[in-house]
């Protein structure tokens, strides 16, 4: 049985995911900032009250995790917000860029210690992260 961690599991990819992993008889950690009604009635494990852009949020995660071992880490938490150069909001870009792109890669690092040589690591994305779907502009800071 492998253990994996997924951020962003309140709804959507993030609870898809839990529920394909839990089908297949792994455990899920399964962290968010507020958990759902639907991510309650599945039996995995949940980190609630977990903001990966905070380095508190982080410490206070891997804390609560030091006895276990990890054999997939699943980033998948993120945010949008709608930035078009008529209405560019540079703290918007900024705050989704540290979300989207930074957190995940500070969370890793935060828990590397959790992780075997033999696991693995992934980094979800949107068709809109995608080079080949950049033909509506816009939303630059999601893209990022």
């Amino acid at each position: 049985m492998s253990t994996y961690l997924i951020t962003g599991s309140n709804r959507g990819i993030g609870l898809e995911l839990c529920k394909q992993i839990i089908a297949n008889g792994d455990e899920v950690i399964a962290t968010c900032r507020k958990a759902s009604t639907e991510l309650k009635n599945l039996s995995v494990r949940i980190e609630e009250n977990i903001d990966i852009s905070s380095e508190d949020s982080i410490n206070k995660l891997r804390h609560k995790l030091s006895d276990l071992k990890l054999d997939c880490l699943i980033h998948n938490a993120g945010i949008y917000e709608f930035n078009s150069m008529d209405d560019l909001d540079q703290e918007s870009i900024i705050r989704q860029f540290v979300v989207n792109a930074l957190s995940p890669l500070s969370l890793t690092k935060s828990l590397k210690g959790l992780l075997k040589k033999s696991s693995k690591i992934a980094f979800i994305t949107s068709r809109m992260g995608s080079i080949g779907d950049n033909s509506s502009g816009s939303s630059y800071g999601y893209r990022m």
